[in-house]
């Protein structure tokens, strides 16, 4: 299966078809999820590259899956959550697992022309040793935290080498009682198990050298149009900074996406977490870096 390359263009040019698609999304308001920001970078991704399987790890209330079957409606469609009472949206054509990706036997699925969605808010590092070692070469990562923010290792902390420190980065979230009380008890423990556990990564440059081995692609996909704030209330820049949105304000939307995206009642969450494509291969990196 071929690499997913960024045509702006004609991103661009199918965000108009996909808001008539997203309005009848079986989930208006999709609390804790995707909005229309990672949900068209998804359709849009899936759309070019058509892979005969994809499969979703971390399904949460289902609209993921809604996206991923309206993207390519003839592709397999694996949906993985240890909690599936949480779902919303369930679809007869979509085969469901509660067991965890790396537990799955693989062997008799097509992964040479598959894509893993992961949304599972697990070790995005590991998420890709675990890819590599079963077959799978072409991945799309729904969070990826900068430095300083989130719970749990992104592949923008890999990149930048620094770490994920903490059970939870975001000062926000770090200054709760329940956030004090694990990094009391829970985190010393962590780090002396060291690489026994997965939760804690020091700041290093090692998983980033060795990364870029195995690395044939990375492209963060912009932002439709972006927020005045980043999702933790701070400006795009430092370690927040991202690529530029496809439209550079609202007032460039197509119309009717336009007026949706500033009513309140219309629920267009345009929330953004830099959504990334990798792909795998094998030598020193020689892929596209967006």
């Amino acid at each position: 299966m071929k690499l997913f390359t960024l045509d702006r263009d004609r991103a661009r040019d199918s965000v108009a078809d996909f808001y008539e698609l997203y309005r009848s999304r079986p989930i208006a308001r999709n609390s804790l999820g995707m909005g229309f920001n990672h949900c068209f970078a998804t359709w849009f991704i899936l759309r070019e590259m058509q892979p005969t399987v994809v499969v979703e790890s971390g399904v949460w209330r289902g609209q993921s899956t809604w996206i991923i079957e309206q993207a390519v409606p003839a592709a397999e469609i694996i949906a993985i959550d240890p909690v599936p009472e949480a779902r919303v949206y369930v679809s007869p054509r979509v085969r469901y697992e509660t067991v965890d990706f790396s537990r799955l036997d693989w062997s008799q699925t097509d992964v040479a022309n598959a894509v893993v969605f992961f949304d599972d808010h697990q070790n995005s590092y590991e998420r890709l040793k675990e890819m590599f070692w079963l077959g799978f070469r072409h991945a799309i990562f729904e969070d990826n935290y900068p430095c300083g923010e989130g719970d749990f290792y992104s592949l923008r902390h890999l990149r930048a080498g620094c770490g994920h420190p903490h059970i939870q980065m975001s000062p926000a979230y770090a200054r709760t009682p329940r956030e004090r009380i694990k990094r009391w008890l829970v985190e010393p423990l962590l780090r002396r198990l060291g690489h026994a556990q997965k939760v804690i990564v020091p700041p290093n440059d090692t998983d980033r050298a060795n990364l870029a081995r195995n690395l044939a692609a990375y492209v963060e996909f912009p932002a439709v149009v972006m927020n005045d704030r980043n999702n933790w209330g701070s400006e795009w820049s430092g370690s927040h900074a991202s690529v530029p949105a496809i439209f550079g304000s609202r007032d460039d939307l197509p119309a009717d996406l336009c007026r949706a995206s500033t009513t309140s009642t219309a629920g267009i969450d345009l929330s953004y977490c830099h959504l990334a494509y990798v792909a795998l291969g094998m030598g020193p990196f020689s892929g596209t870096c967006e």
